[in-house]
């Protein structure tokens, strides 16, 4: 048998060399994830089987490379939820969550049915959130990328088997009937933006790049959204602290009652607005 101490100090002086900042943080991220414990219950274990102590070591030297860990270990945490992720897919972030929020608040006091469209669904965080916090909602999750579809798929039949994956980009997507409630993350950071090297080297590019000032692609959803929200349906879209007044400016044409969000560090991240009763083109 391994001591476990021992192991985390040599693990986060390896970290460290290997310019990875948050070294003793991850070194007991990644152990926990090993030994299926809570980083507080490292601390009630001092030993670990000489396997163990295997694995552990091949994760601290992918993270050397400056893998994400959640590609390491293939696992995510967002809201209730364990997603399945690896290369080809966006890493959830927490300030999703903040969406999920507004978005959840909004569906209880709205009476039903309800129909929930999620564009760019990538690994399906968004949707399957909402599909798991509320089983009642329909929801479709739309999404382009190959590989994203892997994971989608893979979380869809693990989490919430009733959510509908649609293959499809959002400059063709189109419904026979206008729905209720329209959710994005779409890529929005712009060309120009400096990324650190987890998310450069290893998350996928078309999912993070919104084109050269990030809104490019940001008003491909937005107009796909505003041809399938009925008058009056609910549209949630996230974007960086730089570009709320770029998405209030955008989402005029098509929606009324625009609300910026803010999250706890008061940076506005995402923007919320309801469809007014123009028409859009196909």
């Amino acid at each position: 048998m391994i001591e476990i101490k021992q192991l985390l100090l040599a693990a986060e002086t390896i970290l460290a060399a290997a310019n990875i900042e948050n070294s003793k943080l991850d070194s007991q991220l990644l152990l926990s994830e090993v030994l299926q414990i809570s980083r507080s219950e490292l601390l009630l274990q001092s030993e670990l089987s000489a396997e163990q102590a295997a694995i552990f070591n091949e994760y601290i030297k992918q993270r050397c490379e400056h893998r994400p860990i959640q590609y390491i270990t293939g696992l995510a945490y967002f809201r209730y939820l364990t997603l399945r992720v690896g290369e080809g897919v966006l890493i959830p972030r927490p300030e999703t969550e903040n969406l999920v929020s507004g978005v959840v608040e909004k569906i209880n006091v709205t009476d039903r049915p309800i129909t929930l469209i999620d564009l760019g669904s990538g690994s399906g965080a968004i949707a399957l959130a909402v599909a798991y916090e509320i089983p009642d909602v329909k929801v479709i999750a739309v999404e382009k990328s190959k590989a994203a579809l892997i994971w989608l798929r893979k979380n869809t039949e693990l989490i919430a088997p009733q959510v509908e994956v649609v293959p499809a980009d959002v400059n063709d997507f189109v419904l026979a009937e206008k729905v209720d409630f329209v959710t994005a993350n779409p890529p929005y950071l712009s060309q120009s933006e400096i990324l650190p090297r987890e998310v450069a080297d290893y998350e996928p590019a078309a999912a993070l790049r919104g084109g050269s000032n990030g809104m490019e692609i940001p008003n491909q959803f937005i107009l796909c959204a505003a041809r399938l929200l009925k008058s009056g349906g609910y549209f949630a879209i996230e974007h960086s602290e730089v570009q709320a007044e770029l998405m209030k400016i955008a989402l005029t044409n098509y929606f009324t009652e625009v609300t910026v969000h803010y999250d706890l560090t008061g940076r506005p991240r995402w923007t919320s607005a309801i469809r007014n009763a123009l028409e859009v083109s196909k």
